[in-house]
């Protein structure tokens, strides 16, 4: 499988932007791909003319995400809103990424398909690690509703990374899978090695609990992978 011309047979950085100059610095710093944060631009941005400026700015393919608050994101509209949005986004984007539990996620993956984009189908679980059976079942319902289910749950001890990266390791691919917190912020490096085919890194501060950047990233997957 594809996101624009990079191809995820092999891990990949994702960037994840709100600024221009964030998305300068994640090319720079090594990103194969870029995600925009829709619900983290400033109130003030045009978000069609954004897209527009990211293209200008560098040639990576983009991921459009516009992030509920009940999954950690910062959008505070209406749900009509945040997936019109979203769609408008979409025109000048190379995938999508919905949550599982979106009342609107077909209308997403529907306009997905239409033009020829993968979907990514995300969850959040910012409280606990499932069990891993659970896990298993989320990831398939998620691989049943999209391209690329991506699970990311909050490790609360070593023994949830553990639990999250056996996940990985037994689960159809691709996918994408996080371990967040403190505990878990080696999973953004280690998982990739066991079949995430997507880490997420900052290019200016994190935008999620336990990021690292996107440099951190690079530099570490380059020795492991040995690229």
């Amino acid at each position: 499988m594809k996101i624009g011309d990079v191809d995820l047979s092999v891990p990949r950085i994702v960037g994840v932007v709100s600024t221009i100059d964030e998305v300068i610095n994640a090319e720079r710093a090594g990103a194969d791909l870029l995600e925009i944060r829709i619900d983290l631009l400033d109130r003030t941005e045009n978000v069609d003319q954004f897209f527009k400026d990211v293209h200008l700015s560098s040639p990576l393919p983009v991921i459009a995400t516009n992030r509920w608050s009940k999954e950690g994101g910062s959008f505070t509209g209406s749900e009509e809103e945040r997936i019109s949005m979203l769609l408008s986004a979409m025109e000048h984007s190379d995938a999508v990424d919905i949550e599982l539990r979106a009342a609107e996620r077909n209308v997403v993956t529907e306009g997905a398909k239409k033009q020829g984009m993968p979907s990514i189908i995300s969850y959040h679980d910012f409280d606990k690690t499932p069990p891993k059976e659970q896990m298993m079942r989320m990831l398939e319902e998620a691989r049943g509703a999209g391209d690329i289910p991506k699970l990311a749950v909050m490790a609360n001890s070593l023994g949830d990374v553990l639990k999250l990266l056996e996940v990985t390791l037994l689960a159809q691919k691709p996918l994408c899978t996080i371990a967040m917190g403190a505990l878990g912020v080696h999973s953004r490096i280690i998982a990739p090695l066991y079949g995430s085919a997507l880490t997420y890194g900052h290019a200016g501060r994190a935008k999620a609990p336990g990021q690292l950047s996107v440099s951190e990233l690079r530099n570490t997957l380059d020795v492991l992978l040995r690229r």
